[in-house]
């Protein structure tokens, strides 16, 4: 057994080194690498899979070899079959899996669980919850675009099903009264703009998608960033979608929340500050129904009793 995980652990060394130096030059070298790694369980694979999803979502501008190797990981039937034959778990299910949890992320179930975690740690709000939020804000925007522009370079690698694709643009595409609708509107630009011209080719309409897009402008509140996008996938469209590079959401070219400058840390702050006087509210309105329930619960227990 310890034997086992020795052997585990040196697997995931040698892929955490492929997939943090990979790049331009080496892909090919490092995805042959990759593929005579011994991979003799479900476990094993899981965890192989996690190093390079995370890592594919951290480095956005490499984000199509990242597509690439998977490509080649998972139409290369010796890697799939290392695994013991009476599993159907593929290393294209597992990958996809991971896709669609980050696609399908609740935005407040993830904002609701950091919430009890800072009340377990007994933190004041007024200290510490602002840094902590605009951390929150920016990683969770960053990697939901940085899942759909990956999500869209399998697609154009052929290793992520038609079917699929055209759900999540289905559901991008939903109106949401929330305060993630600008971030649901880039994320579906940064996946039409990757697969649009291989969707132009099929019967898909995408100019339903475009003239939603288009309409949606009208938003008063929408940031120049996403109007601009917008603008050019009606033309890329209108043109038989040229390829261009996307515009830049805010924030996807830094790392981190703390390396931005001051201008584009601004709107997480304002967002951070709005979350936690909503955050304030609700836990003064829970304070006075809590005082008002143990008032009404008081004055029952000194009703006399009816004779």
């Amino acid at each position: 057994m310890l034997e086992q995980k020795n052997n585990s652990d040196q697997v995931l060394n040698t892929v955490r080194s492929i997939v943090y130096h990979l790049n331009y030059v080496n892909w090919v070298k490092m995805t042959q690498k990759m593929m005579a790694l011994p991979i003799n369980n479900v476990k094993l694979l899981d965890d192989i899979t996690n190093i390079i999803f995370d890592r594919a979502l951290k480095r956005q501008n490499y984000t199509h070899i990242y597509a690439q190797m998977c490509t080649r990981l998972i139409n290369d039937s010796k890697f799939n079959n290392l695994i013991a034959t009476d599993t159907e778990i593929t290393f294209q299910k597992v990958l996809l899996k991971k896709c669609h949890d980050v696609f399908y992320s609740n935005y407040q179930e993830e904002l609701n669980k950091l919430k009890d975690t800072m009340k377990n740690d007994n933190m004041v709000p007024k200290k510490c919850l602002s840094g902590v939020l605009n951390n929150f804000l920016f990683n969770f925007q960053k990697r939901s675009i940085c899942n759909c522009r990956f999500i869209g370079e399998l697609f154009k690698n052929g290793a992520f099903p038609e079917k699929y694709i055209l759900k999540c643009i289905g559901d991008l595409g939903k109106e949401k009264n929330d305060n993630n609708y600008e971030l649901q509107m880039h994320c579906l630009c940064i996946i039409l703009q990757s697969v649009g011209l291989i969707l132009s080719k099929t019967s898909y309409d995408l100019n339903k998608n475009i003239n939603k897009l288009v309409s949606s402008m009208e938003n008063h509140g929408m940031s120049s960033t996403l109007k601009c996008l917008i603008k050019k996938l009606k033309i890329m469209n209108s043109k038989g979608w040229m390829d261009e590079e996307p515009v830049k959401f805010a924030g996807t070219n830094y790392n981190a929340y703390r390396d931005l400058p001051p201008h584009m840390q601004m709107v997480y702050r304002v967002r951070s500050k709005k979350i936690m006087s909503d955050w304030a509210y609700d836990e003064s309105h829970d304070h006075r129904l809590n005082v008002v329930n143990n008032y009404k619960i008081e004055v029952r227990s000194n009703i006399p009793p009816k004779l």
